[in-house]
């Protein structure tokens, strides 16, 4: 047995507008997000990696 098809509910008048204005400020307003301390972290993880990888073929233990 099918489900119903519920209605869309659609934007119109002062609201559509509005919601058009909101949606155009917020684009021109938007934020920049500062990822800065998530790269360092992820430089010094890959620092630390690359030496246990190092170290790791140097003893003959690496699989790869």
């Amino acid at each position: 047995m099918a489900l119903p098809i519920s209605n869309i509910p659609v934007l119109t008048g002062v609201v559509a507008a509005s919601f058009v204005k909101n949606a155009e400020d917020a684009e021109r307003n938007r934020g920049s997000v500062d990822f800065s301390r998530q790269c360092a972290e992820w430089r010094g993880f890959d620092v630390r990696n690359t030496a246990r990888i190092a170290k790791l073929k140097a003893e003959g233990k690496w699989p790869f």
